[in-house]
């Protein structure tokens, strides 16, 4: 049976999907405090669990469907080291 044919397994990689998304914009916070440092690591688990999940998706669908969880984890990875702020020129 494929994986996503059975509709839990099919929302559990939605949710994992939109936790790690999620996970991705909390570890992007400009201020450095405990709270930071742990969304970071929970982006850093998140990351690991989206990529796993893109490979047993990969492995089971024999279709294109597993593409959504390469999507977001290359999104999830471009995301986590795009620099958002402001340019600093503090050496002119």
């Amino acid at each position: 049976m494929p994986l996503l044919a059975d509709p839990v397994l099919c929302w559990c990689l939605f949710a994992i999907q939109l936790v790690g998304l999620v996970s991705m914009v909390l570890g992007r916070m400009p201020e450095t405090s405990s709270l930071h440092a742990f969304c970071r690591l929970c982006f850093l688990g998140c990351l690991v669990i989206v990529g796993l999940a893109t490979i047993g998706t990969a492995i089971d669908c024999h279709t294109s469907c597993w593409a959504w969880c390469a999507t977001i984890f290359s999104v999830m990875a471009v995301g986590a080291t795009a620099d958002l702020g402001p340019a600093r020129a503090e050496g002119f």
